[in-house]
């Protein structure tokens, strides 16, 4: 099952938090899926427990404003 299947994220009619209006088509949520999949495996390889990287996600889903500000600061300052 996919990690987004019992979230927001799953129903291809959600609204984007950070952009009102904004709806994910289900080839956006495949992509997004992928990506978060990639992540996982990365930090997994890293080192990282699945129980960390659980707990990590978890802290993102709860704070996304937070994460978009870091990492819209990483992206800036890699420019």
């Amino acid at each position: 099952m996919s990690p987004l299947a019992n979230s927001a994220f799953a129903n291809p009619t959600f609204d984007s938090p950070f952009n009102p209006g904004l709806r994910l088509t289900e080839d956006r949520l495949d992509i997004a899926e992928a990506v978060l999949a990639g992540a996982w495996r990365t930090l997994r390889a890293a080192g990282f427990g699945e129980a960390e990287v659980q707990a990590l996600f978890d802290q993102i889903a709860d704070r996304p404003e937070d994460l978009a500000r870091r990492l819209r600061k990483m992206a800036n300052a890699g420019s």
